[in-house]
């Protein structure tokens, strides 16, 4: 417990109850709606449950923000506590100092990319002037209360749990040595996932944009469900060929060391560039995906145009910051490769 005295871990645990908190207020509201709503009755009660659904999703909102923040909380915690915790030289070597640091680690991340999407169906039902949504957000609430909780809970174990004066392992020695005698690494994996997460960017930024000029259903769910299934392999490129073209390193493949000032803090605008491209098409996707009603369906198109668009200047921002130190190294060292 004596952790808690640290800032750091201490604004992030705090971020995680202020998240929980609010969602398990919301998902209260959103049992009742489950239960008893009906956009065709006009009864009193029925008036009443309909205010307390718009009090709900302003809870369900600042929770999702904050379930978001908390990602970011959570790379930024670690990196600080690098600097107190003997061997670490980024975030990595606090992580890998608890069993359940990645996995907390993991944990938040998926709950932030849920919570970043629920904000966009938030988002979607504020412009259908009907409550044709109330129900799908009822049941997306409910389902974030325990996914925060768990979030918590993994967030909790690993930063209470984590010991500060232990020696730690960093990346150097765990990680640049698997890439280094790794006999496939160079021309394998690195080419093949870096080959996929260009390509699959182009192709979200073409089909965002395609779709955002005729949002039809069918567009639009192919082109969020593209921008999500690109994800997975731009984050492994960003670990593969940004990071050793960043500190010009070939074996050193270390997504927290873009973290730091040495590369002018690449990481940050990176990954969230990546986070903003996935959650603004997934949200697109899943908000076209119940879009049934008249109103929804007539609000869809605006909306999908609006947040396609933004997923497509995010992914075209994310592509320009991972080339960035590629073409930097290749301008320096006048064309030569970084990999043998």
């Amino acid at each position: 417990m004596t952790n808690l005295l640290e800032p750091w871990v201490l604004v992030r645990l705090a971020a995680g109850v202020v998240a929980f908190a609010l969602f398990a207020r919301a998902a209260v509201t959103a049992q009742r709606v489950l239960r008893y709503f009906d956009v065709r009755r006009a009864t009193e009660g029925q008036l009443a449950l309909e205010k307390r659904v718009e009090l709900a999703a302003t809870f369900a909102r600042v929770a999702a923000v904050v379930q978001v923040a908390a990602l970011a909380l959570t790379a930024l915690s670690a990196d600080r506590l690098s600097r107190g915790v003997r061997g670490a030289m980024c975030a990595y070597g606090v992580f890998a100092a608890h069993e359940w640091g990645f996995r907390a680690l993991a944990i938040t991340g998926g709950v932030a990319l849920a919570a970043g999407i629920v904000t966009q169906l938030y988002a979607f039902d504020a412009r259908v002037r009907t409550l044709d949504l109330a129900r799908p957000l009822a049941i997306a609430t409910c389902v974030m209360a325990p996914l925060s909780a768990v979030d918590l809970l993994a967030t909790g174990k690993f930063l209470l749990g984590l010991d500060l004066s232990v020696v730690a392992s960093c990346c150097s020695v765990q990680l640049d040595p698997v890439a280094a005698t790794g006999e496939t690494f160079a021309t394998g994996p690195r080419v093949l996932l870096t080959a996929i997460a260009c390509g699959g960017t182009v192709l979200s930024i073409a089909a965002a944009l395609l779709a955002a000029r005729a949002p039809s259903r069918r567009a639009v769910l192919a082109a969020g469900a593209l921008s999500v299934v690109t994800l997975p392999a731009a984050l492994a490129a960003s670990v593969l060929e940004v990071a050793p073209h960043a500190f010009e390193v070939p074996s050193h493949v270390c997504p927290f060391c873009l973290l730091r000032m040495d590369v002018f803090a690449l990481g940050y605008p990176l990954y969230g560039a990546l986070f903003l491209a996935t959650a603004w098409g997934g949200g697109a996707a899943v908000s076209a995906l119940l879009a049934r009603g008249g109103a929804a369906t007539t609000a869809l198109g605006a909306f999908a145009s609006r947040r396609l668009r933004l997923g497509a200047a995010a992914w075209a921002c994310a592509l320009a910051l991972g080339a960035f130190p590629v073409v930097r190294f290749a301008v320096v060292g006048n064309g030569a490769s970084l990999f043998p």
